[in-house]
């Protein structure tokens, strides 16, 4: 089970009003189809940002650099991705999608990538207001025609590190041109979303996500239990020792790929 969407979200629309603040920890329990699953730490820092979630799945943003690491608690490995790296795979992605092959296999996501880059996205208040872990919310509902409904309840209450955001969304901005050359027209789409997404001011302390993607229905509930206002161990934003580095999967997909093609 993945809520990496969810993650990003999160972490996003806490910078709506970024501000500064000491380091943060975030607990979030998780619901998949009305049944627990696997809880959620986020950490804030100045200079980084951790997310764990998914059983030992672990997301590592440095700042400065923008580099993710992500590690894999269970087998005890990690990899990293830079923003070299994705501009490589953007490059690659690129001359993939002038092979004749390729772009008849992707005929199918072009067609669903045309209809987001058209879905209309309802960003409005509900009206409906709670308290969660302490903190006085005001709910705001995200509609995205038949695709996804999302209901959040935002604070403005609470204070979090601004570097936060500049982080994640330039790894976004990094991942969307990456992806750019696949998912065409669908790029307007997002950044529409992402603007109409900015009226919404706070952190989201509990949010209530339903997607249906060919039949398939899923919802996916979190809800903040848990908040620290203490310094974060500069181990935390470290990989462990006895951790063996692998490769990137997205780079080995594409080289993985170009030796099946000369054979």
């Amino acid at each position: 089970m993945r809520l990496t969407t969810l993650v990003f979200a999160a972490l996003l629309c806490a910078a709506r009003a970024a501000s500064a603040s000491d380091d943060l920890t975030v607990v979030y329990k998780n619901n998949l189809n009305g049944k627990p699953a696997d809880p959620s730490t986020y950490y804030l820092g100045k200079d980084h940002t951790r997310m764990d979630r998914d059983g030992g799945k672990v997301m590592i943003m440095e700042a400065k650099t923008g580099t993710m690491t992500q590690l894999d608690n269970k087998e005890k490995t990690y990899y990293t991705t830079t923003k070299a790296d994705l501009d490589q795979y953007a490059a690659k992605m690129a001359e993939k999608m002038n092979d004749p092959k390729m772009k008849q296999g992707m005929a199918m996501i072009s067609g669903m990538a045309k209809a987001m880059a058209e879905y209309e996205v309802v960003v409005q208040k509900t009206g409906q207001t709670r308290e969660v872990a302490g903190f006085h919310c005001e709910e705001w509902l995200v509609k995205e025609n038949e695709f996804s409904t999302m209901k959040e309840c935002v604070t403005t209450k609470l204070e979090y590190p601004a570097r936060a955001y500049d982080a994640f969304k330039g790894y976004g901005e990094s991942m969307r041109k990456a992806m750019s050359p696949m998912i065409g027209s669908a790029t307007k789409g997002m950044k529409d979303r992402e603007e109409k997404l900015k009226v919404i001011k706070g952190f989201p302390v509990a949010t209530s996500m339903v997607s249906e993607v060919m039949g398939n229905k899923t919802t996916i509930d979190t809800e903040v239990t848990e908040i620290r206002h203490s310094s974060i161990p500069a181990s935390t934003w470290e990989v462990p020792a006895d951790y063996t580095k692998v490769e990137n999967p997205m780079m080995k997909a594409f080289e993985d790929r170009g030796r099946s093609h000369r054979r």
